[in-house]
């Protein structure tokens, strides 16, 4: 076994080390891979600040977020003026609920003279709501005001992951310090670095295996680069997590192989991020370009230029790792490296065909950096994609009435009874509404000044709308995010029947219908 996999392995999420409490022995290799987050600057804050004032701090993330690791670092340091319950999950003895455990958590907190730190998750969080002693009902009524209005009350605080996005979005450049952080850490060619240390030691003893060839591949920057816009992608588009623990067994998974990393990263099915990344494996891409690679490749025609590029990049490696007849290991690479300079640039051919998702990505992050910092031109501009995006879906039996902005309300065989509506963005509550994720941003439309139920747009919902207006007919494979846009669609149609112009349109005859007043009614009848 050699070094460098022994320490790898340490990453899994099935090693001792993954978890942390109280009561965990402190790891040289933890401490190394530690990073210091604005979440945990926010914690050392309020227990600074709280230090002498009785207060609850609640840090609150996902299991796998960090918040046992956060708490146990500073535990020795504070215990003496805090108590800590690290893990609102589990409880005190096997027959104690968690719910029980903080009841007596909160009990012991009142009585006593110390501030307390509780680390906790949202569901956590609703459950006592509902079943926690009414002994504590201040408690519960904060738990009811953070869950409506993320808002902190009195001397009970709330620290939430979740606030602390760990991505970012500058000038229309996405990145991840957080996850850039771990990758140089794990990859720096360092001699403080036990990992890189490990690596070449199983070089000068000639223990090396595809593990040391996934770790060079690993401390590519442009790899590191095309996986960190892959984790964002499934991020928005599977609403894959991203916590601490995760990543680190990503990283484990990627490097122990078998399969080399430009393979492993598209295959390997045992990680739930890595069964998501497949579903954006590039070789799934469908263009001529690509189709017609697949098939040269797959038949050893000669070309000259990619038999230039595998020996340069091999020689690069020192491994015959890429070979003429492997396509989709060849696409993958070209993926991989596509915004780097490399020999003779031969895999740039193929960058357009890759660039599509990564343009919506950057498209849909400047969308909510525009609503959090009200770009008016942005925000209209998708708007009027939503409801061109409307009036097409609705109108698909009718498409001429999309041009007259008239809204389908009912189609029955040959005719077809339709409105005009007034759909408006609702500015005052873009402005006034905080977004604080990339995940989504709600929707605020009125339609004919009657304001309708919001409905929060998703990666997913935008690609959608994206597709809508290019002529795309949404199927079965859309079926969670049709649904949405769908009940979108009927709330729409509720304002829209009650409007008092309505349409009556049959083969080529059009009949208007305009409530004047008193109960007169005007009719209007044209001939198309």
């Amino acid at each position: 076994m050699s070094k460098l996999y022994d320490l790898i392995s340490k990453l899994s999420k099935s090693s001792p080390e993954a978890v942390n409490t109280l009561k965990s022995s402190n790891s040289s290799l933890m401490d190394y891979l530690y990073i210091t987050t604005e979440v945990e600057k926010k914690y050392l804050e309020l227990l600074e600040q709280n230090f002498s004032n009785k207060s609850i701090i609640f840090l609150c993330g996902s299991s796998g977020d960090g918040k046992s690791a956060i708490i146990n670092r500073h535990y020795k340091k504070y215990k003496s003026n805090y108590e800590f319950h690290v893990d609102a999950t589990h409880s005190f003895e096997p027959s104690q609920t968690s719910i029980e455990a903080l009841n007596e958590s909160f009990t012991k907190y009142k009585n006593s003279n110390k501030s307390l730190v509780v680390g906790i998750n949202i569901g956590i969080m609703l459950n006592f709501i509902a079943e926690g002693s009414q002994e504590h009902s201040d408690i519960i009524d904060s738990f009811k005001l953070y869950d409506k209005k993320r808002t902190s009350s009195n001397n009970i605080f709330f620290i939430n992951f979740e606030d602390y996005p760990k991505f970012k979005f500058e000038n229309k450049q996405i990145s991840s310090p957080f996850i850039e952080s771990i990758l140089n850490k794990i990859t720096e060619q360092s001699e403080e670095n036990p990992f890189y240390k490990a690596f070449l030691e199983d070089i000068e003893n000639e223990t090396t295996s595809v593990v040391h060839q996934n770790y060079k591949l690993l401390s590519d920057k442009s790899i590191q680069k095309s996986i960190i816009n892959l984790l964002i992608l499934v991020y928005l588009k599977y609403d894959q997590f991203v916590t601490a623990r995760t990543l680190l067994d990503f990283i484990y998974t990627l490097i122990k192989g078998p399969k080399i990393l430009i393979n492993q990263l598209f295959e390997e099915r045992s990680n739930p991020i890595i069964n998501n990344i497949h579903k954006e494996d590039p070789i799934l891409n469908r263009t001529f370009l690509l189709d017609k690679f697949i098939l040269e490749s797959s038949t050893n025609q000669t070309n000259n230029d990619l038999d230039t590029f595998i020996e340069d990049f091999n020689k690069a490696c020192k491994k015959p790792i890429l070979k003429n007849n492997e396509p989709f290991t060849l696409l993958r690479c070209f993926y991989l490296f596509k915004d780097c300079e490399l020999s003779n640039n031969y895999h740039h051919i193929f960058k357009d065909s890759f660039e599509k998702s990564t343009k919506n990505i950057i498209n849909f992050i400047e969308l909510i950096s525009s609503h959090q910092n009200y770009d008016k031109t942005v925000i209209k501009e998708f708007y009027e994609k939503l409801k061109n995006a409307i009036y097409i879906y609705v109108n698909k039996t009718a498409p001429t009435l999309t041009e007259k902005k008239l809204f389908t309300i009912s189609a029955i065989e040959n005719s077809i009874i339709a409105t005009p509506l007034k759909i408006r963005e609702n500015t005052d509550k873009i402005k006034e509404h905080q977004i604080n994720t990339f995940n989504s941003f709600p929707l605020f439309i009125t339609i004919n000044g009657i304001e309708i139920k919001t409905i929060d747009i998703t990666f997913n919902m935008y690609q959608l709308l994206l597709s809508i207006n290019e002529g795309y007919r949404p199927n079965k494979h859309d079926r969670n995010t049709i649904i949405i846009f769908e009940e979108l669609i009927q709330s729409i149609n509720e304002i829209a029947i009650l409007s008092e112009e309505i349409s009556i349109i049959h083969d080529k005859t059009r009949i208007d219908f305009s409530y004047i007043e008193d109960d007169d009614i005007e009719v209007q009848k044209y001939e198309r």
